[in-house]
Formats: C-alpha cells, structure tokens, sequence
C-alpha cells in the first residue's frame, strides 16, 4: 500500500505498508492522523458530545489480524504518538467513548470526595495532551500521559485493555494553584509577589506539588474503580519524544 489518504473537513488519515496474504491475512502500516476540530472528528464518529474544539495528530506503526478495511482490536499492535492541544473535555458517557470519560478524568469527583468536581465534573478543558503507546494484542500501556490545562495537571501511566474495556492506571492530579497565589500576592506586595512567582517557576511549581493527589484508577470503563493512593511525593516531568 504505497499511499492511502481519507480526507474530510475534520482530519485526514494517511496510511502507507502491507496487507499481507498468507496462511493467516494480516496487516501492517505506518499511520498518521492529523485532527483540525476533534469535536467535529468524534461527531463524525458518533459522539457528537464528547469534545469541542481541540487539535490532535496521532502517527506511529500498527498492526493486526485481517485486511486493513478492519481494525481488529484484540490483534492491534504497536505503537503512537499522541499529541492534542485547545480543546474541552465534556460529558462522555455512551460506547466505546467511556475510554474518553476516563482519559478526562470524569469518573474522579463522581467516585471519591474531592475538591476537583468545578475541575471535572462539567468537562475539563486541556491546553496540551500527550502520550507514547504501546499496543500489545490489544492493550496500551504508557508510562509518560499529560494533560494540562489552565485548571490542573494529569499525568497518568498504566495499562488500558481496549478489548476487555478495563484499565489499571495510576493518576496523578495537581491542582493550578501556585500562580494565583503568586499574583495575589503581587497585587498586595509586588517585590513580595514577584519574588514568589519567580521561585515557583525554578523550584518546578512546590506548592502545586504540595497540593498533588495520586490514585489508582482499574475496573471496567462503565464502572471505574477510584481510590486514593497517598500523598503524591514530587517527580519529574513525563518524558517527551
């Protein structure tokens, strides 16, 4: 398959590789997918409430059992690399989209107390979303999710089965909350709010880390399980490509 393109409005999907025809048919490609409105994307797909607004490019190799007409999910193999930005999590519940109702963070303020629920509940809205994944016979594994958004940062790792629709991930959340108190603290002492400002910026946000919570996230998709894990001790950034 030298070059296959699917174009709407909304993305456009470029394929190029094999579809071998032996014993046993299988199919492998390198895949690009770049989204110019995921909330149009998911309407297309059905899920017209999912998103608003927002960018993505998905690429990377995958393979699976069968023709390339039909992604086979318990087969799928592989690897991508995701990356979105601009866009606004809302209520997910239906099919295969609960997987986004548990990527956004939904099923938090609904199954623990939190402070989190004006965070969550109507919808999150992220400034930037990315992860490396793995595909092994239909489970992603990623160890480096980020979600951030003017409200909090997510950052995840773990196993998501997209067959048996289950998860095992750990979750862990930081309020935004140094910046506003640095610039209230400006405007009622500006040498005093600048000087905190600029300290949080280069000890990599303490008080956000302060204010950080990790969980651990399993069950299925329709029934997740939360608990609350310790206080999260700090950690470095996840890892870029």
């Amino acid at each position: 398959l030298k070059q296959l393109e699917i174009a709407n409005p909304d993305s456009k999907l470029s394929l190029t590789g094999k579809w071998f025809l032996e014993k046993s048919s299988r199919t492998e490609v390198d895949v690009r997918l770049d989204i110019s409105d995921l909330g149009k994307f998911f309407g297309r797909l059905g899920w017209p409430d999912a998103v608003r607004g927002g960018k993505a490019t998905v690429e990377g190799p995958l393979r699976w059992s069968g023709g390339p007409m039909r992604l086979d999910i318990p087969t799928l193999s592989g690897k991508i690399r995701l990356e979105a930005k601009n866009g606004r999590f809302r209520q997910i519940e239906p099919g295969f989209a609960r997987l986004l109702g548990i990527l956004s963070l939904q099923a938090l303020p609904r199954r623990i107390s939190l402070d989190f629920k004006d965070v969550f509940s109507r919808g999150y809205s992220f400034d930037s979303v990315a992860a490396d994944v793995d595909f092994v016979l239909g489970a992603a594994t990623t160890d480096n999710f980020l979600m951030q958004g003017p409200a909090a940062r997510a950052a995840m790792r773990g196993q998501v089965g997209l067959a048996s629709e289950t998860q095992n991930l750990n979750v862990r959340v930081t309020p935004s909350v140094s910046d506003t108190v640095s610039v209230a603290g400006a405007i009622l002492n500006p040498v005093v709010g600048i000087a905190a400002l600029i300290a949080q910026k280069a000890l990599n946000d303490p008080l956000g880390q302060l204010a950080a919570f990790e969980y651990s996230v399993t069950g299925t998709w329709s029934d997740p399980v939360v608990e609350r894990v310790k206080q999260a001790a700090a950690s470095p950034p996840a890892r870029g490509r």
